[in-house]
C-alpha cells in the first residue's frame, strides 16, 4: 500500500511515497526507512526498492530532496548534498510523527549518491539506528570529478565555475547544465529511460551544483559513523560512476560495525533483474538485524555519589 505525502524540510515542501507493510496490525507501530535517490533522479525511481520493504515489514519514506522532482523549491535542480542531508533528517522527523512507525528503530538506504548522503546524514543524526548504502557513489566529490572527468576536463569545469560565480554576483543566477554525462552509453540509456518513465524527471542542475559536490566528502566524516551499523553493496563489475576502489576507501575508513558485499554486476546491475533483488535482500536483512532483532545501545545514568 503506497500513498503520496507531503512533509516540510527546512521551510520548503518535499514530496514523498509512504509505502506501509499491508499485514500490520492496528495499534502496531514498525521499523521504518527513508529511502534517497541519486542526484536529481525523482523518487518514482524507488518504486522498484521501497515495495520489498514494505513486504519485509517496514515502513518505507520514498524522498524527493528539494527543488527536485515533485517537491517545492527554486531554482529547480540544486544538487546540493548538505541540503539533501537536512531533507534526510526533516523526513526523519516526519515519520517520528506516524502512529505506524516506532520513533526509535528507522534506518536510512540510499542508492548511488544518496547512499553518500545518507551515511553522511547517520554521522550527524544519531536517531538513524542502521544505514545501507546500495550502489553508493561520490565519497569525495573532488576526488571523483577529478578521476572521471580526466585533468583537463576538470580543469575545463573550474574555469566554467570561475566564469559562472561572475553571472551569479551580477545577476544572481547560475546556468544551467547536464546532470549526467552522456557520452557514456549507460547513461545516454538511463537518461533515455528516466525521461520516457518518469515525468518529474530533469536531467539538468544548476552549475554551482558542481561546486557543492566538490565540496562533498563523507569519507571526512565516516568514521565518526559508529557505532551506527553501515552495509555498503557495491557493483563488482564494470562501473563508471559507481566505482569499487573509491567505495572500499570509505569502506576501510568507517568503523564497526560494517560490511561491504560486492556482487558481480556492471552499472546498471544493481538497479534491474536478479542484482536489485540480491542486493534488497541483503538490506532487508541488515534492517531485520539492526531495527527489528537488537536492542538499541543506550546510556547508562552515571552512579550518584553522596558526599558529606
Amino acid at each position: 500500500m503506497m500513498r503520496q505525502i507531503r512533509f516540510s524540510s527546512m521551510g520548503v515542501e518535499c514530496a514523498g511515497d509512504l509505502y506501509l507493510p499491508e499485514d500490520l496490525p492496528a495499534g502496531t507501530a514498525a521499523p521504518a526507512l527513508v529511502l534517497g535517490h541519486s542526484g536529481v533522479m525523482v523518487k518514482e525511481a524507488l518504486a522498484d526498492f521501497a515495495p520489498h520493504f514494505a513486504a519485509a515489514g517496514f515502513v518505507a519514506l520514498a524522498i524527493d530532496y528539494r527543488t527536485i522532482g515533485s517537491s517545492d523549491g527554486e531554482p529547480r535542480g540544486l544538487l546540493y548534498p548538505e541540503r539533501q542531508v537536512e531533507d534526510f533528517r526533516s523526513a526523519i522527523s516526519y515519520l517520528q510523527s506516524l502512529p505506524e512507525v516506532d520513533p526509535e528503530r528507522i534506518g536510512l538506504w540510499g542508492v548511488s549518491m544518496g547512499g553518500t548522503v545518507a551515511i553522511q546524514t547517520a554521522v550527524f543524526d544519531r536517531r538513524v539506528r542502521a544505514v545501507v548504502a546500495h550502489s553508493p557513489s561520490v565519497v569525495n566529490g573532488w576526488r571523483y570529478m577529478l578521476k572521471g572527468r580526466g585533468r583537463e576536463a576538470f580543469k575545463a569545469l573550474r574555469d566554467q565555475l570561475e566564469q559562472d560565480w561572475q553571472r551569479r554576483y551580477e545577476t544572481g543566477e547560475s546556468a544551467r547544465v547536464p546532470f549526467l554525462d552522456l557520452r557514456h552509453e549507460e547513461a545516454r540509456k538511463a537518461q533515455e529511460l528516466s525521461t520516457r518513465i518518469y515525468p518529474t524527471f530533469r536531467n539538468e542542475i544548476t552549475l554551482d551544483s558542481m561546486e557543492h559536490m566538490l565540496a562533498f566528502a563523507p569519507e571526512n566524516f565516516i568514521e565518526y559513523l559508529a557505532p551506527t551499523p553501515l552495509l555498503m553493496v557495491a557493483n563488482g563489475g564494470y562501473d563508471p560512476y559507481h566505482t569499487l576502489d573509491e567505495v572500499q576507501i570509505a569502506y576501510q575508513k568507517a568503523g564497526e560495525p560494517k560490511r561491504l558485499e560486492v556482487l558481480p554486476y556492471d552499472v546498471l546491475g544493481l538497479y534491474t533483474g536478479p542484482g536489485l533483488e540480491e542486493a534488497v535482500g541483503l538490506a532487508v536483512d541488515w534492517f531485520d538485524r539492526y531495527l527489528r532483532r537488537t536492542r538499541i545501545a543506550a546510556t547508562t545514568p552515571a552512579p550518584i555519589v553522596e558526599t558529606s
